[in-house]
């Protein structure tokens, strides 16, 4: 793989194996590919020209080099300066810029195949299964055995959503890393997507960022049993740090960077930019509400409400990612 200079020393996710690997400098990968003296090749025990009494032909004469044969050039160090250039001069590659202005361009982030795609799959398919539970519930007034159908559509549509819920969380993650690196719309996930396993480590990190961000909170109401203006206050605390945690622990692919001592300085050297993309990364959770208050209510309506709620976090996390990629230098992770 080949990425620009600039992200040397940085950690990335290898595209295929989905472990976090570390950029190295140009100057370590010329110290790598540079050949190592060879030693001066020694006549073996075997060689034709070292033979025993045994099988020592009688008369054997070293072949002479005609002066006029062809002798194949060594390109080996023309072939490895080529390696070098092509690695620490790669070719720019330009970053996608915004067609629309970004307070608008930003809203249309899930707006295209991958991201739609998404969406179709966590709404459209869960209010289909919806829709035949509801018809086989009907049916089975009239037709009893037809419960055993019912069963198994439940069933089914009760492990499908434990996957999907999997599925969107890691999702939000890739738009999250995507993001970081430059991307302006819903990523290409369709040849990386992971084993259940991994989608389920996905969510485990994210909510042991909930907790940890939580957690004065939450120790704080078992000791002291009281909701009052402190609760509140630390539960304000744990919610302006919680992005934060999510996108360290995106980037670094570990939960090792719940680390107050990287997340508490990473918030202070940016807390203007930071402050701002608080208040517009909780634009869900006061619009879903706002939404629920005003619509009537029905199972129809609640799948639209699941399609407001992806749709406005696909666009929290691309702006938490594009956080990192205004402000990496200042957050001074790699180091």
């Amino acid at each position: 793989m080949k990425v620009p200079e600039d992200f040397a020393g940085r950690k990335g996710k290898c595209p295929k194996c989905k472990n976090a690997i570390l950029i190295p400098a140009s100057q370590i990968v010329a110290d790598l590919l540079t050949p190592a003296p060879q030693a001066i090749e020694q006549p073996s025990e075997k060689s034709p020209y070292n033979l025993t009494f045994l099988d020592n032909p009688r008369n054997l004469t070293p072949p002479t080099k005609s002066p006029h044969q062809y002798s194949e050039p060594d390109t080996a160090g023309q072939d490895q300066n080529m390696l070098l250039r092509g690695y620490r001069k790669p070719e720019p590659d330009t970053p996608p810029t915004r067609k629309l202005p970004w307070i608008i361009d930003i809203f249309l982030y899930p707006a295209n195949t991958p991201g739609l795609t998404i969406i179709a799959i966590a709404v459209i398919l869960p209010f289909v299964l919806h829709g035949l539970t509801k018809f086989l519930s009907i049916f089975t007034i009239t037709f009893p055995p037809g419960i055993v159908f019912l069963v198994l559509i439940v069933i089914i549509r009760f492990l499908l959503g434990i996957i999907l819920f999997c599925y969107i969380w890691w999702y939000l993650s890739e738009c999250i890393r995507d993001s970081a690196f430059g991307g302006l719309r819903a990523p290409e996930t369709a040849g990386s997507t992971p084993g259940f396993a991994e989608m389920i480590c996905i969510v485990f990190r994210i909510i042991a960022c909930a907790a940890v961000a939580l957690a004065p909170a939450i120790v704080y109401l078992i000791f002291t049993k009281r909701i009052d203006r402190i609760l509140w206050i630390l539960y304000g605390c744990g919610a302006f740090v919680f992005p934060m945690a999510w996108l360290a622990v995106t980037m670094f692919d570990s939960v090792s960077a719940l680390n107050p001592i990287l997340i508490i300085p990473s918030i202070l050297s940016t807390l203007l930019r930071y402050f701002a993309l608080a208040l517009f990364y909780y634009m869900p959770a006061f619009a879903i509400p706002m939404l629920i208050y005003i619509l009537p209510r029905n199972w129809a309506m609640d799948h639209f409400l699941k399609l407001t709620g992806i749709y406005l976090s696909m666009v929290t996390c691309h702006l938490l990612g594009r956080f990192y990629f205004r402000t990496r230098e200042k957050l001074n992770w790699e180091v």
